[in-house]
């Protein structure tokens, strides 16, 4: 059974007992809770008495048809999921039902294994818009910022559009857009685990295997990301596709925001130890796997509490950001630098050996013994520097760098410590 439709409650509209009460079944062994009327009216009655996550609907009803119905429903809550299924393919009721941003268009009969398929992929969007946030004010807050952008397209040209896609590219009709954006593929970016592709074929297929159906859109030199919906529909034997879009643009960049926060110190921007420790595992399997030299060292700032001490945490804060980007700047883009705790500060090193990784550790050293900090503030810091053995483990490597840092610090500190790498 799908879980995410067992989480979701759906209004089914349909005038026909027959088929209502087949399909009704069918819905109710997959979905948390069904609701079902027999026309457009009662359709409305039970939305804003139940609320339900998905409308499902045919459009051709007496008192009132679907079209009017879902127009009142989206009065309501523009970003209700409204799906329907009718016998009808009269391109007017199409068009209608793509300006009133319906998510979904289904030719009667029904497959019912098609139908759940396609709840599934609706329901699964609705709840993940529902956990991106814990607080359910902030989630309803972005969502209601949302709004769906359809076309009716064969990727070549655009048939329709709902008038939020004008307003997304910031023309007055698909003649202005199609003279603006000849190539529609040339508005992706590639993105990590997004759909790109530069023509028909490939996107369609790029679109079917990738899970997530995102994809990001560059607009006025700005990337927004999209959840994509692809159906086909065959209009007059034309191979035409609704496509709608919802914006997520806010939803990632919180994503990412929390992201970055899992993974980064809140006060130097540089990794933290857990990120660290993440990054450490990676590598110390591939120099493992393929006998590659890897070295780690460890920075403390010599006497720092002298410097809280004498001119209050606030001056300690903003040396500890100086120092982190006077390391980043004097590191290789492929070496990670954290932060380990307090004032203290890691570097893993991969493709390099401990030769060479003590010369950049003394030069670093070096330097900050002779750079001026924040209000002309000196200090200086002790380094430990150790390479990885055959018969290391992760403890091993990182207590045999943490022992370098003590002999520096036992030694007068200002020094850096390369202890013997015994094969």
């Amino acid at each position: 059974m799908d879980k995410y439709l067992q989480q979701i409650t759906i209004l089914y509209v349909e005038d026909e007992k027959y088929i209502r009460d087949g399909y009704t079944r069918a819905l109710k062994r997959v979905a948390k809770e069904v609701y079902t009327a027999k026309n457009g009216e009662e359709g409305i009655e039970y939305y804003k008495k139940y609320k339900p996550d998905i409308v499902i609907s045919d459009i051709r009803m007496p008192k009132k048809n679907g079209i009017l119905m879902a127009q009142e429903i989206k009065n309501i809550n523009p970003n209700q999921v409204i799906l329907f299924t009718t016998a009808y393919t009269g391109e007017n009721y199409t068009l209608k039902a793509l300006d009133l941003q319906i998510d979904g268009y289904i030719v009667k009969p029904v497959d019912k294994k098609k139908l759940i398929n396609k709840l599934s992929i609706f329901a699964k969007n609705i709840l993940i818009n529902k956990e991106n946030f814990k607080q359910a004010q902030i989630i309803q807050t972005i969502l209601d910022k949302q709004s769906n952008i359809t076309i009716l397209t064969d990727f070549k040209n655009i048939e329709f559009s709902s008038k939020s896609f004008l307003y997304l590219f910031k023309v007055d009709s698909i003649k202005e857009f199609s003279l603006k954006y000849k190539n529609y593929f040339s508005l992706l970016a590639p993105k990590n685990n997004y759909i790109y592709a530069q023509n028909k074929d490939d996107f369609l297929i790029q679109y079917k295997n990738n899970p997530e159906k995102l994809i990001s859109i560059v607009i006025d030199n700005k990337e927004k990301d999209f959840y994509i919906n692809i159906d086909y529909i065959g209009v007059d034997k034309n191979p035409l596709y609704i496509v709608s879009l919802t914006d997520i643009t806010t939803l990632q960049k919180e994503k990412e925001k929390i992201e970055y926060s899992a993974t980064h110190d809140f006060l130097t921007k540089l990794y933290n130890r857990a990120k660290f420790d993440e990054l450490l595992n990676i590598e110390f399997i591939r120099a493992k796997r393929y006998k590659r030299p890897l070295c780690v060292a460890m920075f403390d700032i010599d006497y720092f509490k002298n410097i809280n001490d004498k001119y209050g945490h606030l001056i300690g804060d903003k040396t500890l950001k100086e120092l982190a980007s006077f390391f980043i700047n004097h590191t290789r883009e492929i070496d990670f630098f954290a932060r380990w705790g307090g004032e203290e500060f890691m570097l893993l090193m991969s493709e390099m050996d401990i030769k060479n990784a003590k010369t950049i550790c003394e030069k670093i050293r070096k330097e900050v013994a002779s750079k001026k900090f924040v209000n002309d503030i000196t200090f200086t810091i002790s380094a430990g520097v150790t390479q990885l053995v055959e018969n290391d483990t992760k403890d091993t490597f990182l207590q045999r760098v943490d022992e370098a840092l003590y002999i520096s610090k036992k030694n007068g500190r200002n020094k850096t410590t390369s202890l013997p790498i015994k094969e």
